[in-house]
């Protein structure tokens, strides 16, 4: 059957080599979300690929497919951000590889999902132009959560169904995504406190617009709550460890 020619826009997000001069890439494209292609002879590319295939580069790409293989033929690519900064520097290429790993863990064949590829988008921009890593982070995977459908509550108690109140702490349950009150602590199995300013900065950032999200501040001690929240809801949902994450913690 004859391959169909396609284009769409592209984020690279793994590359290894294939054999002599061939590159396997995987991507999150806008039309088809997760996306494998094989760009053949790659390696000894002088003008068709050169400088094109890094990892988390923004790309328009050409390439064939057929319903009989799931491995697509890349025959061009046009690079439209490469975020260089992010491959220069290791804290910003830390930052963007947990991405890159939540991602890769989430994302299916045939599942786009423009939310998600806007979200990366904003994500790696802001990365690459050093706007507080650890803090984008924290707003990526606020979002990200809710977009592949696991939205956390931070509403009300999730043992009593009570409204959120000022002036009363609550924890964080991983195993169920949502908050626990005092007088429910002890159903919860994987507690993660959380202050007042973490809920409410928390909320914000699901509720606030794409294009307004770089405006919410997060730093000190609710920057550190709300990574450890994320990143052991992140653990607990997908039941593996987040591997990019070490490489942060040793910064």
């Amino acid at each position: 059957m004859a391959r169909i020619s396609r284009e769409t826009e592209a984020i690279v997000l793994d590359c290894f080599e294939h054999g002599e001069s061939d590159i396997i890439l995987t991507f999150l494209s806008r039309d088809r979300g997760r996306l494998s292609a094989i760009a053949k002879g790659a390696k000894r590319s002088k003008k068709r690929f050169v400088n094109k295939l890094e990892l988390f580069s923004f790309l328009h790409i050409t390439y064939q497919s057929s319903p009989n293989q799931s491995l697509n033929f890349l025959s061009e690519a046009e690079v439209h951000t490469s975020f260089i900064n992010i491959r220069k520097n290791f804290e910003l290429y830390t930052t963007a590889s947990i991405i890159r790993e939540f991602l890769l863990i989430a994302i299916r064949e045939e599942e786009a999902d423009d939310h998600l590829f806007r979200l990366c988008l904003w994500a790696l921009h802001n990365i690459d132009q050093h706007q507080h890593p650890p803090a984008v982070l924290t707003l990526f995977l606020t979002r990200f959560y809710g977009t592949i459908g696991y939205r956390p509550d931070f509403t009300a108690c999730n043992g009593c169904n009570t409204l959120v109140m000022r002036n009363q702490r609550y924890s964080f349950d991983t195993t169920t995504g949502g908050l626990i009150c005092p007088s429910c602590s002890d159903r919860g199995k994987r507690l993660v406190r959380l202050s007042q300013g973490t809920i409410k900065i928390l909320l914000s950032a699901q509720t606030q617009p794409l294009e307004r999200l770089h405006r919410l501040k997060i730093s000190g001690k609710i920057l550190q709550e709300a990574l450890s929240l994320l990143h052991d809801y992140g653990r607990q949902l997908f039941q593996r460890e987040i591997i990019s994450w070490k490489l942060l913690q040793k910064q």
